[in-house]
Parts: C-alpha cells; structure tokens; sequence
C-alpha cells in the first residue's frame, strides 16, 4: 500500500505512477444534505450554516475493496436528510442512523486529475449509493452523504479511517496501476459519470449493521477484528 501513504506527494507533483488516495477532492457538485443555500437579505447575500446533527455510536461491518470485513464502532450523524424521486413527485426524507441496514457503494464518477508520461490519474467519487433500511424501504442516491465520504472507526486493533473514494493511474500499455487486474480495461476516453469499476482495495464499498451501541451492551473485543467476507 506504498501508493496510499505517497497519496499528499502525487497530487501535488502530478509524476507519481500511481496513487491511492487524493487530497480531498471537490465535493460533488451536487447539493449535499443538510445545507442550505445563500439567500438575499437586504440586497445582500447571506449564507444559513448548516443545522448541527448530533452522532450517534454504532457498530459496523465495514466491507473493504480486497473483499474483506472489519466489524467497529464508530461515531456516526444519528439522521441523514436528503431528497428522492418517486413517480413524478420529489419528496425530503430523513432518517435515523439506526434504521439503515445496508448502504451500498454501486457505481463511480471518474474524473481526470491531471496526465502525463507517467500516466492519467483520475479520482473515483461515489455516483450511485442504495441506502436499504431494515423496515425494507430502498433509496438510491448519486452521491455519497459528505459525513460518510471518511469514516473514522475503531476496534481491537486501534482507531483507524476508511475513505469512500480513491485514485488510480491509467497507463495505455499496462492500464490501472492499482489494480492491475483490470488490464487494459476502461481506457480514458470510455470512462463515463457512472462508472462500474472495482473499488481499491482499502477503500470501503459496503455498510451494514448500524447497531446503536447503547442497545447492545458491552462487545466481546473478539468481534472487532477483521474476518473474510
């Protein structure tokens, strides 16, 4: 994972051949939950700062690209407001953190960093996220709540954070530097808004449990640490 740790060094020199992770990319152009946008107030503009969430403690199962699981606690917003579409009608919806069962990474948005004679780099952002509660309702946003683009968490092992997106270098000759696996596979000029593509391997894909610790008790320090899928 030397590309991981190298992350700061590529996107400021732009000649490293691989990277990991970028510096913290734009956010996603598209309106992100709980903000409000700048109004006019006597003839001048005036931005309403976003509503304080409390967190909320909970346990994990945090899926990992190389197909892995690790189960932590971490502190979490308790609700999450954004918008969906059903039928013709566009309705605001909130919900608790405790009421998700799953939430799912299902596509990418790829955008070019920078190229060179070393290779394209581009960054993979959450585009299409399925958010299933345990009551069964499904909502499928295109992108991912800003809170969670970074999850701290902790378990037997230590603290430690995991990262939603990520960035890879794309050679014409050998394709992805990350994972290689992929060959040649998606050249740049194929690589579209939703994009399908396996996630690095560090980088989570998948969410499930939401267990509100204070309503489990105490946990058996031998469930925190990693296990296969």
């Amino acid at each position: 994972m030397r590309h991981f740790l190298a992350l700061l060094l590529a996107v400021q020199s732009f000649h490293l051949a691989a990277v990991s992770y970028p510096s913290p990319p734009q956010e996603p152009t598209v309106a992100q939950p709980l903000s409000e946008p700048a109004e006019k107030v006597s003839g001048r503009k005036k931005s309403q700062k976003a509503e304080s969430v409390p967190l909320t403690a909970v346990r994990l199962r945090i899926h990992l690209g190389d197909k892995s699981v690790l189960l932590a606690e971490a502190q979490i917003p308790a609700t999450y407001s954004f918008t969906h579409k059903k039928g013709q009608l566009q309705y605001n919806q909130t919900i608790r953190a405790e009421d998700i069962r799953e939430l799912a990474i299902e596509n990418y948005r790829a955008r070019k960093i920078t190229g060179g004679k070393d290779g394209d780099i581009y960054e993979f952002e959450p585009s299409t996220v399925r958010i299933e509660l345990k009551d069964g309702q499904v909502f499928k946003l295109a992108y991912l709540f800003k809170d969670m683009r970074k999850l701290k968490a902790r378990n037997a092992d230590g603290a430690f954070a995991v990262f939603a997106f990520f960035a890879d270098t794309y050679k014409p000759r050998t394709g992805w530097s990350e994972r290689p696996s992929l060959g040649t596979a998606y050249p740049p000029d194929d690589v579209r808004q939703n994009f399908t593509r396996p996630a690095h391997p560090a980088a989570y894909t998948r969410l499930e449990y939401f267990e509100p610790i204070d309503k489990t008790g105490a946990e058996n320090p031998r469930e925190t640490g990693a296990a296969p899928k």
